[in-house]
């Protein structure tokens, strides 16, 4: 063999493994775009688990807070709901005819005469105290105002006698409010009482921040 043909099959094998490397290469390229591409999709997925799970976290929180906002909470008391500390802007289960109604049902006789009626607040409760008498016995009844349940009651031997509630066609309390308040200028009511002044029946408005009003309770006015 000559040096021209031993230098030929050099030149040929140099380019073979020219040849070789450059193949190995493209293949390396080829392997990292698919690795690239893999991860690339793997890293889509999980972005897209992690807004899934952002998601699902802000539509709990969401709910729970809308679960929040929509409870009422425990032990909101009767003042709290109203815009006013005072009774007159609040309703109660037991109006003033309930009340007068339960008084002669407990002691079983509408004989009795009434002689006064308070409508106040004690140890966290609303009452209708009733006081009354039929010449043998005086009577006295307080009533939950809310549930109608009896408080107190008694009935003592007296022959003393008072004077009588005149309760037929009287304004309501609501009204005699309404009044006493309009009359006062300012405060609220804190209670008020039915008497007898004068031979009229008469609510007393207890205001608190204002002036006391008497109202007469057949006519609604001031006096």
């Amino acid at each position: 063999m000559n040096i021209q043909q031993t230098n030929g099959i050099k030149r040929g094998l140099l380019s073979l493994s020219a040849l070789l490397l450059l193949a190995a290469c493209v293949d390396g390229q080829s392997d990292e775009s698919i690795n690239t591409e893999d991860t690339a999709g793997q890293n889509d997925d999980m972005s897209d688990e992690t807004v899934g799970e952002d998601l699902s976290a802000n539509t709990v929180e969401d709910d729970v807070a809308n679960e929040t906002e929509e409870e009422p909470v425990d032990g909101q008391n009767r003042e709290s709901q109203t815009d006013s500390p005072g009774i007159e802007g609040m309703t109660f289960s037991v109006d003033l005819d309930e009340a007068i109604a339960l008084f002669f049902e407990t002691f079983g006789s509408e004989d009795i005469n009434i002689s006064e009626i308070q409508f106040t607040r004690d140890d966290g409760r609303y009452l209708y105290e009733f006081e009354g008498w039929d010449g043998q016995y005086a009577y006295e009844l307080d009533i939950d105002a809310e549930t109608g349940a009896i408080v107190k009651q008694e009935q003592d031997d007296d022959d003393d006698t008072d004077d009588t509630l005149e309760l037929d066609g009287i304004v309501t309390p609501e009204a005699a409010m309404e009044a006493a308040l309009e009359a006062a200028g300012s405060g609220y009511v804190e209670d008020w009482e039915l008497e007898v002044e004068g031979g009229r029946t008469v609510f007393e408005i207890d205001i608190e921040g204002g002036a006391d009003q008497r109202i007469d309770a057949q006519t609604g006015e001031v006096m």
